[in-house]
């Protein structure tokens, strides 16, 4: 059976356009908006988040100044038929009515290390995945963000006792010189995500290699690679690199597009980096990821998630990811899945904190595949199956004698350089039922197109010019 595997990099340690069919974040209350109406009344403000036909309004709880972490109040309707599509709240009940600091913002930030960049008040929840404090503190907390020799540092001050109490997670930060490992630090970094991620690609199908901080040649490898669709990494870096190693180990976009040159694009790329999505033209790790196309490769990824504005999304971002590889594992586009996730956690949307380039219609299930090179027969690597990704054939395939490999209807085959299918078994052509592809990936008017059956065998070749 063809092997799928997706591998995860934990490492450890042109202004974006709204997608079609967005209608941007806008802050509204149950007074202001008809539907909303109908179930909230009072002063509530909710951010109002449209994808299509569907509609989402997401409240998040405050008390005072003081952010309640992970506290929510979400409805989602469809506007056509103006039903209730989901409604979910989320609210701790052994929260103080009032939240006054008795610390202020400025005593708070002389106490963090290095020059302070924000600050923001927060009651921790006790399920937090950014601010891991044992145990959860009872009072407001004030959560400062610093720079210190290119290193964020997230330190926690209890507000009504100026107690340190400890440090969050940062998010991957653009700036640092040792990104993937944490600063001064060469363990692997962010585990959460990366397992959330692993968790869902092997229930998808893929067989998932997990590396925190990977040598450049593992690095390589899973991109010069037949097998390894799926690239996640999490790492300290920008849209033109990302730290994999310490101490100053870096992938360069020019090093994807030397590795990428000679394979098929990678069918699915999630950069985790600061700013990995900032920037999506050529020289840049989106652009050489899918080598400039639109077609059968996607990458979605952060862009700011170090900024202020995109604070709320670093906290969602385990679960925004949660629901965008749920959805995704269900047969969704990787469009749609997204859609859904911002939908879920509109903060990761209305400050374009998220965003996703390529092919909008690809799906990752059932699995797809890479690549096809050297020998391949059904019951190894075929038969090949309908698809939402084409097959590439990077080499020349030989089936070999005595097996044969099916070709079953509306599959496309791409052929890379001019390679060519020697069977010395049988291959069958059945385009009975649907019209068969023989395509060049260099120019897919070049080959054929056909309906029936066709069958080569003893040494017979199919090649495309």
């Amino acid at each position: 059976m063809r092997e799928c595997r997706f591998l995860i990099f934990i490492i450890l340690g042109i202004p974006l356009l709204a997608p079609s069919g967005w209608v941007w974040g806008e802050s509204v209350t149950p007074s202001q908006d008809e539907i909303l109406g109908r179930y909230e009344s009072g002063d509530r403000v909710f951010t109002r988040l449209q994808i299509g036909q569907i509609v989402s309004y997401f409240h998040q709880r405050k008390i005072d100044e003081a952010i309640v972490e992970k506290d929510f109040i979400r409805y989602q309707f469809n506007l056509e038929t103006q039903k209730l599509i989901e409604q979910k709240t989320q609210w701790r009940e052994d929260l103080p009515d009032r939240a006054v600091a008795v610390i202020t913002e400025e005593q708070a930030e002389t106490m963090a290390e290095g020059v302070a960049q924000f600050s923001k008040l927060y009651f921790i929840s006790p399920e937090s995945d950014v601010f891991p404090i044992k145990p959860t503190p009872e009072n407001p907390c004030w959560v400062v963000r610093s720079i210190d020799d290119r290193r964020m540092i997230v330190t926690i001050i209890d507000a009504m006792t100026g107690e340190k109490l400890g440090y969050g997670i940062p998010p991957p930060f653009a700036g640092f010189s040792l990104t993937g490992p944490d600063y001064g630090e060469c363990d692997p970094y962010w585990p959460e995500w990366a397992e959330n991620a692993e968790d869902w690609f092997e229930e998808m199908g893929y067989v998932t290699e997990m590396i925190g901080c990977p040598t450049d040649a593992e690095v390589q490898a899973h991109i010069e690679s037949d097998n390894t669709a799926m690239f996640y990494e999490l790492a300290h870096g920008g849209y033109t690199h990302f730290h994999n190693k310490c101490p100053d180990n870096y992938i360069l976009w020019s090093e994807v597009e030397t590795w990428i040159a000679d394979y098929a694009t990678m069918p699915f790329t999630f950069l985790g980096s600061c700013d990995g999505m900032c920037d999506q033209t050529d020289n840049t790790l989106s652009f050489e990821f899918r080598k400039g196309s639109n077609h059968d490769a996607v990458v979605v990824g952060y862009c700011g998630m170090s900024e202020p504005e995109c604070d709320a999304c670093w906290g969602f971002s385990i679960a925004w990811q949660d629901v965008l590889f749920e959805n995704m594992a269900a047969g969704l586009t990787v469009q749609e899945a997204f859609d859904v996730a911002c939908l879920w956690y509109p903060f990761c949307a209305i400050s374009n904190c998220t965003d996703l380039v390529g092919d909008t219609d690809l799906r990752l299930v059932p699995c797809v595949t890479r690549s096809l090179c050297g020998t391949v027969y059904n019951g190894y690597r075929g038969p090949l199956n309908v698809n939402s990704r084409d097959y590439y054939v990077r080499c020349n395939i030989v089936v070999p004698s005595g097996e044969t490999l099916t070709i079953l209807p509306t599959v496309v085959v791409a052929f890379m350089d001019n390679l060519k299918i020697v069977a010395n078994g049988t291959l069958h052509a059945d385009g009975g039922a649907g019209r068969i592809w023989l395509v060049s990936d260099q120019d897919r008017s070049k080959g054929m197109k056909f309906t029936g059956q066709i069958r080569f065998s003893d040494g017979g070749q199919i090649r495309v010019y």
